[in-house]
C-alpha cells in the first residue's frame, strides 16, 4: 500500500470542472479462458459476460466524476439503442453531456483472460472522420478548470482552443509508435501527456523534442514513469491492491486520478501514487469503467494502517 495519505489527512483537494471530449461506446466484456475459438458452435459462460458503457472519453469522464470532479462531456451518441445506453450510463455517473447525433453509436467486445490479458475488438461507427463540434466545444470550454482530450481524431482541432483560452489541457497518446508520428503531433501541444507502455529512452525522447509540462508514462505492472520539465525523471512502482482481473481501462483510469489529485492541488509525484493505487483497484473488475473508487474510497485505501 501507498503511504499515509496526504490527499485526505493534510489536504482538501480544491473543487474541479472537468471538460472532457471524446468517444463513448458500449462495450461487452467477456472473460474467457483463452483468445482461441473453442470448439462447437456454442460456448457457455457463466458470469462471464457484462454490458456497459466504456470508451476513452466515456471511462475519464466517470472516473472523474467518482472522485469527486464536477465533469462534462462531450461526445457523439447515435439515435440506436446503444445510444440510449450511453445516455443512461452518463445521466446514473452523473456526468454532464452534450452528444452530438449521429447514426450510429461506436460499440466494442474486449476479451480478457486469466490474469488480465485483453483483446478489444471496435467498431467507432466512422467517428474519426466526423468533425469537431467547435462551436459547442468553446461554449462548453467556459467554467472549465481542465480539458482531457481523447486522441481520437475529432479532438485534435480542440487543443488549440483550450490553449488560446488559457485552459490546461491533459490528452492520453495511448500505445503511440513515436514522437515523431503525424498523428500524435498536434497532442504534443497539450500541457500533460500520459503515453502507454513507454521506456525511459522514450520519454527521454518526448522530452527533447516536444518539453510538455508533464509528461507520464504508463508501464502496467511496473507502476508508472513521471518526467517534469526541468526535473530528472521519476519512477513510481506499482501499488497492489487487488488480484487482477482485466487491465482493460487502466491507463483511464491513472490519468483519470493524477488529472484530480493534481489539479485539485496535489504535486505530481504525490498525485501519481495516488493514482496508481486507483488504477490497480480499477484492474480488480472487468469493463472500462468498472472499478472506479469514490474519493473517500481511495483515501481509505491509501491510509497507512
Amino acid at each position: 500500500m501507498a503511504g499515509r495519505n496526504r490527499y485526505t489527512r493534510r489536504h482538501v483537494p480544491r473543487p474541479l470542472h472537468a471538460l472532457v471530449c471524446g468517444n463513448a461506446n458500449v462495450e461487452l466484456s467477456l472473460a474467457a479462458p483463452g483468445f482461441s475459438l473453442p470448439p462447437g458452435e456454442s460456448t457457455e459462460h457463466p458470469h462471464g459476460l457484462s454490458l456497459g458503457v466504456s470508451g476513452v472519453g466515456f471511462n475519464v469522464a466517470h472516473a472523474l466524476a467518482r472522485l469527486g470532479a464536477e465533469t462534462y462531456f462531450l461526445g457523439f451518441a447515435g439515435t440506436d439503442p446503444a445510444g440510449e445506453v450511453v445516455r443512461r450510463g452518463l445521466e446514473k455517473a452523473g456526468v454532464g453531456a452534450h452528444l452530438v447525433p449521429v447514426p450510429a453509436t461506436p460499440l466494442s467486445l474486449v476479451v480478457t483472460t486469466p490474469g488480465g490479458r485483453r483483446h478489444i475488438h471496435r467498431d467507432l461507427k466512422g467517428l474519426g472522420e466526423h468533425p469537431a463540434p467547435t462551436e459547442v466545444f468553446q461554449t462548453t470550454l467556459a467554467g472549465a478548470q481542465v480539458v482531457v482530450l481523447g486522441n481520437v481524431a475529432w479532438t485534435r482541432e480542440l487543443l488549440p482552443l483550450a490553449r488560446a483560452a488559457g485552459v490546461p489541457v491533459v490528452t492520453d497518446l495511448q500505445g503511440t509508435p513515436g514522437p515523431g508520428h503525424p498523428y500524435d503531433v498536434p497532442y504534443l501541444a497539450a500541457d500533460i501527456v500520459f503515453l502507454s507502455g513507454e521506456n525511459g529512452e522514450a520519454v527521454q525522447a518526448y522530452r527533447a523534442e516536444h518539453d510538455p509540462r508533464v509528461i507520464v508514462a504508463g508501464l502496467g505492472g511496473e507502476g508508472a514513469l513521471l518526467s517534469e520539465r526541468g526535473r530528472a525523471p521519476w519512477h513510481q512502482p506499482a501499488v497492489r491492491t487487488r488480484p487482477v482481473m482485466s487491465t482493460n481501462g487502466a491507463g483511464d483510469a491513472l490519468l483519470a486520478a493524477f488529472t484530480r489529485a493534481y489539479f485539485g492541488g496535489l504535486g505530481t509525484r504525490e498525485a501519481l501514487r495516488l493514482a496508481c493505487a486507483f488504477a490497480s483497484w480499477k484492474c480488480g473488475e472487468a469493463g472500462g469503467a468498472a472499478g472506479h473508487l469514490t474519493r473517500a474510497e481511495l483515501s481509505a485505501l491509501t491510509e497507512t494502517p
